[in-house]
């Protein structure tokens, strides 16, 4: 299974003429600029594993805005994570590719002989990698399954930017603080999303450390009957884990709040098994920031007392962190897929571009609305308001794309097909890995009365072709499949688009 499959493509072609090609009995006929391509996709799309199945996809010159391919281009489709490109572009669209957010501390008191008489503050500046992803050498840490998925596990060192401010404290004379620390997340109002994995809810907030997350890290014991391990990373004083995983025959391990505060740990692992993650999502992203902070200030040597002194409205800059640019802020959400970046972006951008601090998801979808209408869209296409979308929508939204001056940062924060991201496993020798850019989309309904489910999956992007010109393109598929069958599946579809894209780069290398 590629690692896609566990998240919830042109010279002269402009004069070769668009043709329709004879299709199955019950399906449409395709538009294709070869017949030879048509033949190469249907081979595709018709094995056996996918009897049953709906495709529908389209591939546009992005230079002469000429259909290459299409398939059911005006069919909606559910087009899940593939949707994210909206998002981000909306945010280069308002936000700019070079835009950085700032995190900042500021005392509110003066520091007489390393001593603050006042509190410190922890500005949420609306950075979305305060989590340890950037390593030292500016490239990022994007690890499959991405930590706030199931199964996926701890970052290398998640509380490296936190350090960095406490000790830019530490540096600036302060040694005791006689206040509190505090956190000021007034950018924009927090708020509940559904980050759409089993019906997980977050709280979403300009102050993300670690991805609001703790991760549970259990590993089984000597023997059975024995205590299995078990390992908060960061260990932290927010929240105490109580440790009832037994060693022995496996049963689901969870985690179950109790009434104290606490959280259980329960189930059974057996022995020898590998590690298992689970995800603990902090309730207070603000709270737990504070803790976090004053954990690492003391860790630094600055000694935090806590009084409740009187509110002081002078506050003076003592520690600030300048993020990565949006470009590279992007990736989490385009080439990691992450649903908790992606709930949180529009918030961010109403907040920030929009200046909205109340209402900024409505900020947001006036900025989206504004900018489907420029590509030459319905602000509210037909079938969006569920997530589903056309191929003709995706491929006009993209040419547009194509053509704004942020274009190379935006393609660039797509995964790039053999290479990385949710597309790194897919054709990686192929002639096409490389100079495919997109975006991976995969989603299973089910039904609570149990049966099968429909699996969706979706590709969205750009193809680079050898001769330098561009397309765009969209492909979906939907069909019903067992449960237990779905990701095996997806994985497999997602290869199949990925073979598509292939044959349409090798269709037209030197028209």
């Amino acid at each position: 299974m590629t690692n896609a499959s566990r998240r919830t493509v042109l010279g002269l072609l402009g004069a070769a003429p668009v043709a329709a090609v004879m299709a199955k009995a019950g399906e449409p006929a395709a538009a294709a600029a070869t017949s030879t391509l048509d033949t190469r996709i249907r081979d595709i799309i018709q094995r056996p594993e996918y009897a049953g199945s709906t495709w529908g996809m389209g591939f546009s010159a992005i230079d002469t805005g000429e259909p290459v391919y299409s398939l059911r281009p005006a069919d909606l489709f559910l087009a899940a994570s593939s949707m994210k490109v909206f998002i981000a572009g909306t945010a280069f669209e308002t936000l700019g590719p070079q835009h950085r957010f700032r995190t900042r501390i500021r005392r509110t008191g003066p520091v007489v002989r390393g001593a603050l008489a006042g509190d410190l503050v922890l500005v949420a500046g609306g950075d979305l990698l305060l989590s340890g992803r950037m390593r030292p050498d500016g490239t990022m840490h994007l690890p499959d399954p991405d930590p706030t998925y199931p199964g996926g596990g701890p970052l290398p060192d998640p509380l490296r930017e936190i350090r960095n401010l406490a000790r830019q404290v530490a540096r600036a004379g302060v040694r005791r603080v006689e206040g509190r620390v505090l956190v000021d997340a007034s950018l924009f109002a927090e708020a509940r999303e559904d980050i759409a994995l089993g019906g997980t809810m977050i709280t979403v907030s300009p102050m993300m450390v670690n991805e609001h997350l703790v991760h549970v890290t259990v590993t089984p014991g000597p023997a059975d009957g024995a205590p299995a391990a078990v390992r908060p990373t960061p260990a932290t004083s927010y929240v105490r884990f109580t440790n009832q995983v037994t060693t022995g025959a496996a049963r689901p391990l969870a985690l179950v709040g109790n009434p104290d505060g606490t959280v259980a740990v329960t189930g059974a692992i057996p022995p020898g098994a590998p590690a298992q993650h689970l995800r603990y999502f902090v309730p207070s992203p603000t709270a737990f920031a504070a803790t976090l902070l004053a954990e690492e200030l003391r860790a630094a040597g600055v000694r935090v007392e806590g009084a409740t002194l009187p509110n002081r409205p002078h506050r003076t800059d003592v520690a600030e962190l300048v993020s990565p640019p949006l470009r590279d802020q992007v990736k989490v959400m385009l080439k990691a897929s992450s649903n908790v970046h992606t709930v949180t972006f529009p918030h961010l951008v109403g907040a920030v571009a929009g200046r909205d601090p109340v209402t900024p998801k409505a900020t947001y979808e006036r900025f989206r609305r504004d900018l489907f209408a420029a590509a030459g869209l319905e602000p509210d296409p037909a079938g969006a308001a569920d997530g589903r979308y056309t191929a003709d929508t995706f491929t006009t939204f993209l040419t547009h794309m194509s053509r704004r001056p942020y274009f190379a940062g935006f393609r660039e924060a797509l995964p790039i097909m053999g290479r990385d991201g949710t597309l790194a496993g897919n054709q990686p020798d192929s002639p096409a890995a490389g100079h495919v850019y997109a975006k991976t989309g995969t989603a299973a309904m089910g039904n609570p009365s149990g049966g099968p489910v429909t699996l969706h999956k979706a590709l969205a992007g750009f193809i680079e072709l050898p001769n330098g010109r561009w397309l765009t393109f969209a492909q979906f598929m939907h069909t019903e499949t067992a449960p237990d069958a779905a990701m095996t599946l997806a994985g497999r579809v997602q290869e199949a688009m990925a073979e598509i894209a292939v044959a349409v780069y090798e269709e037209f290398p030197c028209r």
